[in-house]
């Protein structure tokens, strides 16, 4: 299994309108978190796993986890390190579902110490999500026919429809 952590500022969250992302779609979002940054200082740890991220926030000393924020990759819709603004942040949105299973989506930014490492956090969530979505595709919880999650692919080639069982 890869993993690939770096240490990171977590600049935080807003929600965002739409369900179709485009580039470009986080700039506005990243410029307003960057805004308000000055008001919560704070290192953490983010981790880039197959199936899942997660956001381990450090104490003071930067060391030890005091909490930790885990993301699905599945209801990760988009992710990118392209900003214009701000090229070392990486940002992506996530569909956060609610107690009465209404669904919202929130961007969520980091800074990372330069642009390289925000480059390859986003190739490394490539990855998470090609595994993941192999993945699910083998188990058959993806269906080329289309489905309410938005994770439908309009083709598959030879080598993706083989069974994976082994």
């Amino acid at each position: 299994m890869h993993t690939s952590s770096l240490q990171v500022a977590y600049l935080g969250k807003v929600t965002i309108s739409g369900t179709q992302f485009l580039s470009g779609c986080t700039e506005s979002a990243v410029v307003g978190l960057v805004e308000r940054r000055a008001q919560q200082q704070g290192n953490s740890l983010l981790e880039i796993r197959p199936f899942q991220v997660r956001l381990h926030h450090l104490d003071e000393h930067g060391e030890a986890s005091v909490t930790m924020d885990t993301y699905q990759v599945a209801r990760i819709a988009y992710c990118t390190a392209d900003h214009s603004v701000r090229p070392n942040v990486f940002a992506w949105i996530y569909r956060e579902i609610n107690d009465d299973l209404t669904f919202q989506m929130d961007c969520h930014a980091v800074e990372c110490e330069s642009k390289l490492e925000a480059k390859k956090l986003a190739h490394s969530m490539m990855e998470a999500f090609r595994k993941t979505f192999h993945s699910m595709r083998s188990d058959g919880r993806i269906h080329k026919s289309g489905s309410s999650d938005d994770f439908a692919e309009d083709s598959s080639s030879p080598e993706d429809s083989t069974p994976d069982d082994g």
